[in-house]
């Protein structure tokens, strides 16, 4: 009986007649095509599922596209000849047929479809042409053809390709031959079925079948296993649910058939990428440019235990076959340390490594190392592999392990498997590099812009995101959400403004039938593919008005550019279109033998503006091209001399793929156009919700994007070994003198504010606003304790508070004492930072960090000090330090600074200040009880008046290292010392005058103390007539440090609402 194939190409004419219905404002709700093949199923359901209909056969008949293993080595011009002989059309019947080769809006198969509805073929009943016969007609076809997969060779036939294809022609009508001649080219085009609502309709298991065994065969296999062969194919969803999970417990991927891949999301801006993280945990892992493969391990398989699958799901094994060798040391197999005894599958991408240089090579090294079912292709131009290059693997998922199916574990634990399953060669096999990023903290932002502009300096293709929490495919969960289970892909040329982009001439173009379908709407379509041209004496046309010569080394169609550029070129070009043959307004070569002849060339080429994902050097070529072209736009007011030339682009080329030798440099770049290269917005189309991207396709050129607004979000940088937050407190121009005087006698000067409020008007000298104090006479190396006192009246009489110590760097420099050194005169070359004018200027927000007392114990880290002249113990010194931090915190300068960073800190009487402390040095009880009695004795000595409100943080060193300068507003808000508490908050010393706890006096044998605080009166019990003083009350809540950003934002400029 079988299944018939005029019923399938009912279903395919019925979507191609919804065209009409897709352009009506009801197509927006409701895709037509979506009840057109429900209705369709509706229909034949019960032919479907019959026993005498080959399902394989139907299926494959629906998406020919998928039979990636057959390959049948008829392109159209072949296929036409072979029906005009099939047919025995005469002379006026054929060039009727070969009219697909001109622009008359029709493909081959329209074509036949007119010559044969010329003289329809009479077909009997039941002698109408199924889905079988084709089936066992195309695997014969394909049987012969080397480039065909092994399973499809293996019953290999002698065959005769005309009288096979004559028998299907003859028993097809002209409709149903249309559809059997687009079926052969491998594309319905243009009609599109919708794949996962077809593949649901057919089995509701179907479409999770095909992620777990990648091919019709095994997925078929699977649903006549039992228990699932009891289940009807298309269930209420309540049911279907059910059913779902009881044959997910037997489902298994089996060696052999490849495994399919996530869906992805292409991630447009960095905003927009860490929109679709919402909050998850989720791996940062290297995208390598390279060829996929999926290595599939099976011991009980004598011929061939390991088998190498391709990205389109081919066996290339064959082809790959050097790599086998690395692959079977790198997992042990063999050995009895192998972690695995029967099968597994781990996924991987083949590089090109370079033992001389140490690195992986571009990817077009790869075609010299790899043939193509046994043929090198593309490699007349290229060098010959050298003997320090080789292949290497870099292994990064791991999706069966022996009776263990890895794809339902969370991706954490499967890179944790994978880790102990692959031994790692150096230059043979490694696994894929990782971050790991919250994208719950609030600094996850800055984070992954850091970590991108890393990515980019390198010269990396980009990341892959991966939540860490959640399996291979989203099957394994239930009610989750679109993102599940999806990988989010992040390139450069996702993001509009910062691809590479150059101007081009498009000099000529061509015409290809097959394409001609998908631009159907385009009235007066005239060429479908359009040719790149550089030039090549510029210099010798604008000297002597030579005869222009371009080189084309590209041909661009419609995936690279949108309809309305396509609709223009064909409009505009018209007026400048000339044949070839006559045509003497330029000369023209082609870049290499594989590029196609244009038909057309322009008396006035178009300069397009042209965005690529980086170079690469095309199959059979000496020179470099832009990647995945597409085009932005047209220029309309270029003229031909301003377009890129040859030579410049190679220039462009080799600057794009070279590592710069000035990384920061570089990162600085990028990091700029991060920020403000989003903000294209004629390159922006919104869409309200991101559209998955089968991974098992190819590249998709779209330019689309999500506008971006400037992020204000502060962040917090662990990835890089920098610390810009020191090297902040560098200036670029520093006097010559302070570099000439040599470093034992450079008096070293403490970290001091600067007070505009109170300086001398009187001195022009003085300088103000942003000036750095880079010598500081009037604060000479610190004397004894007994000067101190001299010392702040002198400090305060011209306007600097108390100083105060920081630090350099974390305290690994510690071991190395001379780098320390040299690091600290570094940094002694500016110490000082202003504090905010108290005159009349517009109110403006300035970071915490330089408006507060900083401090950091000499025995926490191997910091610099204050330099002295007096024979003090270790312990004196010390004391003497926190003395003069505890001075600076109560006097007016970091009051009045604190106005500019937490205005309303500030009109409360509030003072903020920071102690860097490092818990593997000293104590953190013991540093705090010494600054609370330290505090105390203030007090009591009346040495200073102690502001009535005020907390002291302690944090670790680690904060350091942040990469951020010190002034960075992003200091400001208070999400960022929200992260901050998180990481590096140890405890907080606040007082407050409105505490009444019956407390006692430091020095007395027992405190106060609380569940998670303790106290310590300043002063003794006063009388009740008295105003009572603040009570100091230690803290372990890192929530409290928060209070350092007063603000929400900073553009729009907006304070945190207070009750």
């Amino acid at each position: 009986m079988g299944f018939k194939f005029t019923l399938l190409c009912d279903l395919l004419s019925n979507l191609d007649d919804n065209k009409t219905a897709k352009a009506s404002t009801a197509a927006r709700n409701q895709n037509p095509d979506i009840r057109t093949v429900g209705q369709w199923f509706s229909r034949h359901e019960r032919t479907i599922h019959h026993a005498e209909t080959d399902r394989v056969a139907l299926l494959s008949c629906m998406f020919p596209e998928k039979r990636t293993d057959r390959v049948y080595w008829l392109q159209a011009m072949q296929l036409s000849r072979v029906i005009g002989r099939c047919l025995g059309l005469g002379s006026s019947r054929l060039s009727e047929l070969n009219r697909w080769q001109t622009p008359c809006g029709f493909d081959l198969g329209g074509c036949v479809e007119i010559v044969m509805r010329q003289a329809e073929n009479y077909i009997p009943a039941g002698q109408e042409l199924s889905v079988e016969e084709i089936d066992r007609a195309m695997a014969m076809i394909a049987s012969r053809c080397r480039f065909s997969g092994p399973l499809a060779r293996r019953n290999r036939t002698a065959v005769d390709v005309e009288e096979t294809l004559s028998k299907l022609y003859r028993r097809s009508s002209g409709r149903d031959a249309k559809w059997l001649t687009r079926m052969i080219l491998k594309s319905y085009s243009p009609v599109v079925l919708p794949e996962q609502y077809t593949l649901k309709k057919f089995h509701f298991l179907l479409p999770q079948l095909l992620q777990l065994q990648n091919s019709f065969e095994g997925a078929l296999e699977m649903l006549a296993s039992d228990p699932i062969n009891h289940f009807p194919p298309n269930p209420d969803p309540q049911s279907a649910r059910s059913l779902s999970m009881i044959a997910l417990q037997q489902l298994r991927p089996r060696p052999g058939i490849k495994v399919g891949r996530p869906d992805y999301y292409k991630a447009r801006s960095i905003k927009h990428c860490h929109q679709m993280a919402n909050g998850r945990r989720m791996s940062i892992e290297q995208k390598y440019d390279g060829e996929y493969c999926q290595i599939h391990i099976d011991f009980s398989n004598k011929y061939t235990p390991i088998q190498i699958f391709s990205k389109s799901g081919k066996d290339s094994t064959a082809d790959k076959d050097k790599i086998i060798p690395v692959i079977e040391e790198s997992l042990r197999t063999g050995l009895p340390d192998c972690k695995f005894a029967h099968r597994c599958i781990v996924e991987g991408e083949l590089l090109v490594w370079n033992d001389q240089d140490g690195e992986l090579m571009d990817f077009n090294k790869i075609r010299r190392f790899i043939p193509r079912s046994g043929t090198m292709i593309g490699i007349d131009n290229d060098s010959p592999p050298q003997p320090y290059e080789h292949l290497m693997i870099m292994f990064f998922d791991i999706l069966l392990l022996d009776n263990d199916v890895c794809l339902a574990k969370p991706h954490r634990e499967r890179r944790l498997l994978l880790q102990k399953v692959v031994k790692t060669i150096p230059g043979r096999a490694d696994l894929a590099y990782q971050e790991v990023l919250d994208f719950n903290r609030a600094d996850s932002y800055h984070r992954l812009e850091r970590s991108f502009e890393k990515a980019i300096t390198k010269r990396w293709e980009g990341y892959v995101l991966k939540a860490s929490d959640e399996p291979y495919f989203p099957i394994y969960s239930t009610g989750v959400d679109h993102m599940f289970g999806r990988w989010i892909k992040l390139k450069k040329d996702y993001i509009p403004g910062l691809g590479d982009t150059l101007d081009l001439a498009l000099i000529g173009a061509s015409y290809n039938a097959r394409d001609a379908p998908d631009l159907g709407q385009i009235k007066g379509l005239k060429w479908t593919h359009f040719f790149v041209g550089c030039h090549l004496n510029p210099e010798h046309v604008k000297e002597t008005n030579a005869l222009p010569r371009f080189r084309i080394v590209d041909v661009i169609g419609r995936h690279c550019m949108s309809i309305q550029t396509m609709q223009t070129l064909n409009q505009d070009g018209e007026f400048y279109a000339r044949r070839p043959e006559t045509f003497e307004g330029f000369d023209i070569e082609y870049g290499h033998s594989a590029l196609p002849t244009a038909t057309t060339l322009f008396k006035h080429p178009f300069i397009v503006e042209m965005l690529g994902s980086g170079f690469e050097k095309p199959s059979g070529a000496r020179y470099f091209t832009l990647r995945f072209p597409r085009i932005l736009k047209i220029h309309s007011d270029r003229a031909l001399e301003e377009c890129t030339s040859f030579n410049e682009l190679q220039i462009a080329a080799e600057k794009a793929r070279a590592v710069p030798a000035d990384e920061l440099e570089e990162r600085e770049k990028w990091a700029k156009r991060l920020k403000v290269g989003s903000g294209v917005d004629k390159y922006i189309v919104r869409s309200p919700s991101p559209e998955a991207t089968c991974s098992d396709t190819d590249e998709e050129t779209s330019s689309t994007s999500f506008q971006i607004p400037q992020a204000t979000t502060a962040s917090e940088e662990s990835f890089m070994d920098v610390c810009p937050l020191m090297e902040g407190l560098r200036e670029d121009s520093i006097r010559k003198d302070s570099h000439n005087r040599p470093c034992n006698d450079r008096p070293l000067s403490p970290l001091v504010y600067l007070n505009e409020a109170i300086l001398p008007t009187e001195d022009k000298n003085l300088v103000l606003g942003t000036s750095i104090l880079v010598d500081n006479e009037n604060l000479s190396s610190r004397q004894h304790s007994s000067q101190n006192d001299v010392m702040m009246a002198s400090q305060e009489s011209l306007g600097f508070s108390c100083p105060m110590r920081t630090t350099s760097f974390i305290s690994a420099h510690q071991e190395h004492p001379q780098q320390l050194q040299e690091t600290q005169e570094r940094l002694f070359e500016r110490l000082l930072v202003p504090a905010p004018s108290k005159q009349k200027r517009q109110m403006s927000p300035q970071s915490p960090l330089t408006t507060i007392p900083i401090w950091t114990p000499e025995t926490s880290l191997g910091s610099f000090t204050l330099p002295r002249n007096d024979e003090k113990s270790s312990n004196e010194r010390e004391s003497c330090d926190l003395v003069e931090f505890v001075r600076c915190l109560c006097s007016d300068g970091p009051a009045s600074s604190l106005q500019q960073s937490n205005p309303y800190a500030a009109s409360q009487g509030t003072v903020f200040g920071i102690v860097l402390f490092d818990p593997k040095a000293t104590c953190l009880g013991k540093e705090m009880h010494r600054l609370a009695t330290t505090l105390s004795r203030f007090v009591h000595t009346g040495t200073s008046r102690v502001p009535s409100m005020g907390s002291i943080f302690f944090l670790g060193p680690s904060m350091l290292e942040r990469d951020l300068r010190p002034d960075d507003l992003r200091f400001c808000l208070r999400d960022t010392w929200a992260g901050i508490g998180r990481d590096h908050f140890y405890g907080c010393l606040s007082w407050n005058p409105s505490k009444r706890c019956d407390g006692i006096s430091i020095g007395q044998s027992d405190a106060h103390s609380e569940s998670n605080s303790c106290g310590y009166e300043m002063t003794p019990e006063p009388a009740r007539s008295v105003p009572r003083t603040p009570w100091i009350e230690i803290t372990f809540d890192e929530t409290a440090i928060a209070v350092l950003g007063e603000y929400i934002s900073i553009e729009p400029l907006a304070h945190v609402l207070y009750k």
